[in-house]
């Protein structure tokens, strides 16, 4: 078992891979550290589908999305094999791609606390307007986590 267990929350922004970095710099060199790249994505629905332009209009949207899905998928392998590429091994790092049913945050306080993390690691994105009334992923995470160390990579 890792003396640290580290979770890594990733949504493929440019502040992801500054965590991503981070942890690189950090970590790369600790061979008894475990590394948990975790995205929580939005999942497609299953609809039946009947003759009808609606349906069909409906279809190619559908179709869109899980394509999206896929490709976030394989972003988040091509962040596992830059961990890979960067010193860590096979066995220390880990990928969860799961459908969310919460807001993110929720999924992220959720996992960390039924995995037992040390440690999390986070992006701090510059938000906008709509931040002000809705709060910050990292935020709620911040004030949720309770013996969990929460690092804000800004």
């Amino acid at each position: 078992m890792a003396s640290q267990k580290i979770l890594l929350p990733y949504n493929f922004t440019k502040y992801d891979e500054k965590a991503l970095d981070f942890v690189i710099r950090t970590f790369a060199h600790l061979k008894d550290t475990e590394i948990t790249l975790f995205n929580a994505h939005i999942s497609v629905p299953a609809i039946e589908m009947q003759e009808s332009p609606v349906m069909e209009r409906m279809r190619g949207n559908l179709i869109y999305l899980s394509q999206q899905v896929k490709e976030q998928e394989a972003a988040l392998e091509q962040a596992k094999n830059k961990l890979l590429q960067n010193g860590f091994s096979e066995q220390q790092v880990h990928c969860i791609f799961k459908p969310r049913l919460k807001d993110v945050a929720s999924e992220i306080i959720k996992f960390a606390t039924k995995e037992r993390f040390d440690l999390v690691v986070m992006n701090h994105k510059p938000g906008g307007i709509t931040q002000f009334f809705t709060g910050s992923v990292h935020g709620k995470v911040v004030a949720a986590l309770k013996d969990t160390t929460v690092c804000i990579v800004s």
